[in-house]
This record gives structure tokens, sequence and C-alpha cells, in this order.
């Protein structure tokens, strides 16, 4: 779009087609949403388009469409909100994100304030949190050592032997002790990998971020086969 129509309320997006383990892959041209929601001293308010005339021209186009969905207006919501927004002022932290269904585990780190599109889930850290802990949730989370825990835990998969990432599962992954000297190595490597994800082969240190996380849970490596 040029910029004498660009809506002021695009913002970056993340989705499944960008899902990669630990950094998301990079998307020519980018993905972008209208995020028509905004957050005033920590709390959500829909935005007033009368300061926003670019998004207010853009919208008005697409206001038939946008004004059908009756179930908005009955719950006496503005024409163009989104139906279930989430809280705009999260998206700026550091999150870990992931996509919902699977064959395997693929949780990624994002740092670019990236909204995150409904067929993903993601959490993030809590502004006093160790931002570490973030690192080593998404090494655990993408091992094999996952994998085995998740189909001993939960054993729901879907068709073709997808698995469900959702809330109720993944809340429940366990980390090891973030102040062993294990968990600190985990993390290290975690980091390189995510650094040289687009440089270099990573499948070495992949495996041995896998033997490490089995080892931080005292258990002996399992071969996952596929």
């Amino acid at each position: 779009m040029a910029p004498s129509i660009r809506p002021e309320l695009l913002r970056p997006l993340t989705t499944h087609h960008l899902a990669r383990r630990f950094r998301a892959l990079d998307a020519a041209p980018k993905f972008e949403v209208l995020y028509p929601h905004l957050s005033s001293n920590g709390h959500r308010q829909v935005a007033d388009l009368s300061h926003f005339e670019k998004s207010r021209r853009y919208l008005e186009q697409h206001r038939a469409v946008l004004q059908g969905r009756s179930y908005v207006i009955e719950a006496g919501r503005a024409w163009y909100e989104i139906w279930v927004p989430q809280d705009p002022a999260a998206w700026a932290a550091p999150k870990l994100v992931f996509r919902d269904i699977s064959n395997e585990p693929v949780f990624w780190l994002d740092f670019e304030g990236k909204v995150v599109n409904g067929d993903c889930y993601w959490l993030t850290s809590t502004p006093k949190t160790d931002p570490d802990l973030l690192w080593l949730a998404a090494a655990v989370a993408n091992s094999t050592f996952i994998e085995t825990y998740y189909d001993h835990k939960f054993n729901n998969k879907l068709y073709a032997g997808r698995r469900r990432f959702i809330t109720q599962y993944v809340e429940q992954f366990p980390l090891p002790d973030p102040r062993r000297d294990v968990a600190k190595t985990i993390v290290k490597i975690a980091k390189k990998i995510y650094q040289q994800l687009d440089m270099s082969d990573t499948t070495s240190l992949e495996k041995q971020l896998n033997d490490l996380i089995w080892s931080a849970f005292e258990l002996p490596v399992e071969e996952i086969t596929r």
C-alpha cells in the first residue's frame, strides 16, 4: 500500500505459515493485520476511528461485510471490532508462540511485538520474571522429551498423527529447575540455535539439546522414530 492510504492501525502478524522451531520464518511480503484495539492505562479499548483516518477509510470499504456480523452488533460492540480481541499491551513483550495442530511441537520466540493469529497460541512472562525462562520453555517444548511426555500424559492425536498443543496441555509441560547448571546450558544452546538457524545446520546442536533435556529430568534418552 502507498503511504497515503496505509492504515495506521496495521500491526505485524505471525501465523502458522511462518512456524519454525525457535525462530519464525521470514516472509516477503510481511504479514500484517489491521488491529482496531488499543491499550490505555492498562485497559483494552476499541480504537476511535476519528483519530485514525486512513484506517477508517479502509474499514469503510468493507463496512457492509463487517456490519453483517450480527453477533458483534447485538453485543453492543463497534461494527469494526475483532470479536475476540486479546490484550494489545502484551504484544510488545517477548513471547513464546506455538502451533495449535502439528505432528511435532513447533514453538518459537517472538521479540518483534507481532500479533499472533488465531491458528496459534502464545504465552509471555511477567515483567519481573527471568527472561531466560522463555528460552528454557522453548527448548523443552521443542524436544523429543516433550513428544514422549505428551503421548503418555495426554495421548490425544488427530488425523495423520497430529497432536494438539492447546493451553490446557502446554501449561502442564514440566521445566527443569532453572537454577541448575544443566538448565543454564540448555538456555545457552537454545539461544545459539536461534542465532544460527539461517546461517548453518543446527542438527547437532538440537541433538545435544535433546540429550541435555532428557538428562535434566534424570531420564535416559529415548529415540523418536517417524
